[in-house]
């Protein structure tokens, strides 16, 4: 089964939960396309969000990449479930963050915990923890698990639930859908 990695992810944990073998990739775009060349499934996150840059809107989020491989991988599961607890954390030193690093997905968080800082968007949380140890921001929102790990101050800290979608591969190559109209 293939998956957003890297390890420690919301997806990497899910995935170990329900398949024996978990294929990480550096999106969930990588993780179908792994997912259709090895035949075997791939778990994508509803509320997966992308943006283009640390300044730029949103590039790409989780209805684009389903209709993207229509033809190619159907819907084959869907289910809630917890994500790892999660939290805004800090450098000990850092009371009240200036800069916040996140996964553009816990955007909702920020505004909550850290509303006056200024956003850096990374790809999955564990990259957001390292921006804090690797002083590139005061602040994250990452899993309690990771930035225990890291050594970082925890601030505050929640555990919502996620949809989860799975897919499996699906005619190699699927039909070339452009030429039906509506």
């Amino acid at each position: 089964m293939a998956t957003l990695g890297p390890q420690g992810t919301d997806a990497h944990c899910e995935a170990q939960r329900h398949f024996a073998d978990v294929l990480l990739a550096d999106s969930f775009e990588l993780a179908m396309q792994v997912a259709i060349a090895s035949r075997c499934h791939a778990m994508v996150a509803a509320g997966w969000v992308e943006r283009g840059g640390p300044d730029a809107g949103v590039s790409d989020l989780w209805v684009n990449l389903h209709f993207r491989y229509l033809g190619k991988a159907e819907l084959v599961g869907m289910w809630q479930a917890p994500t790892k607890p999660m939290c805004l954390a800090t450098a000990a030193s850092v009371q009240w963050p200036r800069t916040v690093a996140l996964h553009p997905a816990t955007d909702v968080f920020a505004d909550l915990y850290a509303p006056s800082a200024s956003r850096h968007y990374v790809d999955a949380k564990p990259l957001a923890v390292r921006q804090v140890t690797e002083g590139r921001t005061e602040a994250c929102i990452g899993s309690v698990d990771v930035v225990q790990q890291a050594g970082l101050t925890i601030r505050a800290q929640w555990q919502p639930t996620m949809a989860w979608f799975l897919y499996q591969p699906v005619n190699p190559g699927g039909p070339d859908l452009r030429h039906i109209s509506g």
